[in-house]
């Protein structure tokens, strides 16, 4: 745990150097910060810029909360960083999503009937491909505005996801502590992506059905406390925004082109279905080179439909290479699902919570590596399951999962390197930085000095 704390270290300030660093539009965040404490939901037109939303002569963003609250305290403590905390944000946050998942793998693994050599390896290296075989590597190698909410997203998501497998078998303090974590990870989630949100939403509802059958109010206090005070700032935060409840408004959106599409054909679309599952799912490897870092990704241009914004999509490397392991360990996990007898109300809500959040992100009017990240909660949660409920299947499938990690670590890892250095929009510190560590020999002029 501590040498992929350091790594994530290395990984989000471009080998330790640079911390403080202003990624793209990231001091939008400080900005709405700021405003919170004058008691308004402005953010500065120049710090928004083309992400803005014009709302009766007012700016607005769309992002979610969690990250401008963040900036609080950081701001006071140390105002010199203003504008400047999206890499130690993308770090905490790492740091949060690999600290849940170490624990849900853990409590996983030790029911298992594998031996202690293949558990202890499995849990290693599930952690390392959890790092560099998940859309955690490129997120936090790319802290952007788009990046920093959905990375902390999903970080709350899969610690809500391991409060609420713990408290299942938890009991007096250990219950409440489980409960209360939960409630504050799925607020937290909510609070930074509302598609993240949505799902543990359902969860925390299965979780009460068990202590209103005991007729035990108790727990409810702290399963639900901090959710619903995390749920009531979102509304009214929504609301005074855009004057509803859902978060966003793309009519007052001031880029033309998404907020046309979204107008005229809705942001969530059944029909994109097939075409996001074919973008996300597909078979098809990135192209091949020989000298590293041995893919050259870029933009996929297809005959997509005029419901989607762009005429590409910047999925990279699909989710069936860059996450082989967690999907297999996913398909196992339904298999398991769907052949067990008394599959009990929290593992099938559960499984359909986040199948619900796939399925909208597979809906969604735009494809993009970044959005692939809503998938794994789903892939995550069913791999659990399989880990937990599979008996005498998993030691036959071991093999499987010592194939596919390392090679979805390759995989991911390399396809990453290689669009991250061909970036034009991030820092050149951070391009010459994920060339060299992939051996590649990108070749990027300084920039001309006045």
């Amino acid at each position: 745990m501590i040498v992929l704390s350091a790594l994530l270290w290395i990984i989000a300030t471009t080998g330790g150097r640079e911390l403080f660093v202003k990624e793209i539009l990231g001091g939008a965040f400080d900005s709405q910060a700021e405003h919170f404490l004058r008691g308004d939901v402005d953010v500065d037109g120049d710090a928004i810029r083309w992400e803005a939303m014009i709302v009766n002569g007012h700016t607005r963003m769309y992002f979610g909360a969690f990250p401008a609250l963040l900036r609080v305290p950081l701001n006071a403590m140390y105002p010199a960083g203003r504008g400047a905390w999206s890499r130690l944000s993308g770090f905490l946050a790492a740091e949060v999503a690999l600290l849940a998942f170490a624990g849900l793998l853990s409590d996983a693994l030790r029911a298992s009937t594998l031996s202690t050599h293949w558990r202890r390896w499995l849990g290693g290296a599930g952690l390392v491909a959890f790092v560099f075989a998940t859309p955690l590597l490129f997120l936090l190698g790319n802290m952007a505005i788009y990046s920093e909410a959905i990375i902390w997203a999903f970080a709350w998501s899969i610690s809500a996801i391991y409060f609420a497998w713990h408290s299942r078998t938890a009991e007096g303090r250990s219950l409440t502590l489980s409960l209360l974590g939960f409630s504050i990870s799925a607020g937290f989630a909510l609070l930074s992506r509302l598609t993240f949100g949505a799902p543990v939403l359902l969860i925390a509802l299965l979780l009460a059905l068990r202590f209103v059958r005991q007729k035990n109010m108790r727990p409810l206090v702290a399963l639900f406390l901090p959710l619903v005070a995390a749920l009531t700032f979102h509304l009214f935060l929504s609301y005074a925004r855009f004057g509803n409840f859902s978060g966003i408004n793309f009519d007052s959106y001031v880029n033309p082109v998404h907020r046309e599409v979204a107008h005229k054909y809705g942001i969530f679309r059944l029909d994109r279905l097939p075409y996001g599952f074919a973008d996300y799912f597909d078979l098809h490897l990135p192209p091949i080179q020989s000298h590293p870092p041995f893919f050259s990704v870029d933009r996929r241009f297809a005959n997509f439909p005029p419901s989607y914004s762009l005429p590409f999509s910047e999925t990279y490397v699909p989710v069936t290479w860059a996450s082989a392991w967690l999907v297999a360990g996913a398909i196992r996990g339904l298999i398991c699902l769907l052949r067990r007898r008394g599959a009990d109300l929290f593992q099938l809500g559960g499984t359909a919570a986040f199948a619900g959040q796939s399925l909208l992100i597979l809906c969604f009017f735009t494809l993009a590596q970044r959005y692939s990240t809503e998938l794994y909660p789903f892939l995550i949660f069913c791999t659990v399951l399989f880990l937990r409920q599979s008996g005498k299947i998993l030691p036959a499938t071991r093999w499987t999962f010592a194939a596919l990690i390392p090679l979805s670590i390759f995989m991911n890892f390399f396809a990453t390197a290689s669009w991250l250095q061909h970036d034009g929009s991030l820092p050149r510190e951070t391009r010459l930085f994920w060339s060299a560590i992939s051996g590649g020999h990108v070749s990027i002029p300084a920039p001309n000095k006045p």
